[in-house]
């Protein structure tokens, strides 16, 4: 009697376990397709909130050349004088600050950034000169720029294309695509160049 009620105890235990676990028996999950959509829906909202960020961020002054006092968002708001300088390191940094993703804790110049050895565990090297792999919202690296990558164009004669975002453009302000020097536009891969992919905090 003492017997089965202890395996009684022990069924009930177990059933209890398994209720406050969360577990349900495989039936539940056993669609593949249904798990991969969560994940890639996860995937999208990350890259909807990089690519939104950067609309917000290209209507703030201080990523003009003309205006000296720039702040680094990632470093408590950090205010450095740049006077005459582009900013396309700061411009990428700050928005993925600002879009929940994880910045380095110090003030990460192109040249810091394109050295694969630094930087690994908050933004990954994913590609070297190679965007087979690459994904919206990923940060194309060289020694003196960067961009926040969007999607590949057609590959023509003149070499391979992509849509980004980037700060630091030859181009004029147009009101449009082009403002406070940050332009969404169509951007030449060539040279040497690293492909980082951004880490959620």
């Amino acid at each position: 009697m003492l017997r089965s009620h202890f395996r009684g105890c022990l069924v009930f235990l177990f059933i209890l376990s398994v209720l406050l676990s969360g577990c349900f028996p495989a039936s539940r999950t056993e669609n593949d397709g249904e798990i991969q959509e969560e994940t890639t829906e996860n995937n999208e909202t990350d890259v909807s909130s990089i690519m939104k960020t950067a609309v917000k961020e290209q209507e703030n002054r201080m990523y003009s050349p003309d205006v000296d006092s720039t702040y680094l968002y990632w470093l408590d708001n950090r205010l450095v004088l740049l006077k005459g300088s582009t900013k396309c390191n700061i411009f990428a940094l700050n928005v993925l600050h600002r879009s929940g993703h994880r910045t380095p804790s110090t003030n990460a110049l192109c040249r810091d950034l394109v050295d694969t050895s630094r930087f690994k565990d908050i933004l990954p090297v994913v590609g070297v000169k190679d965007i087979s792999g690459v994904q919206a919202g990923d940060l194309i690296i060289w020694k003196n720029h960067v961009i926040i990558f969007e999607k590949s164009l057609s590959s023509i004669k003149s070499g391979l294309y992509v849509s980004a975002w980037w700060a630091g453009t030859r181009q004029k302000d147009n009101g449009e695509n082009v403002k406070n020097n940050v332009i969404y536009g169509k951007y030449r891969l060539n040279g040497y160049y690293v492909v980082r992919r951004p880490v959620k905090r």
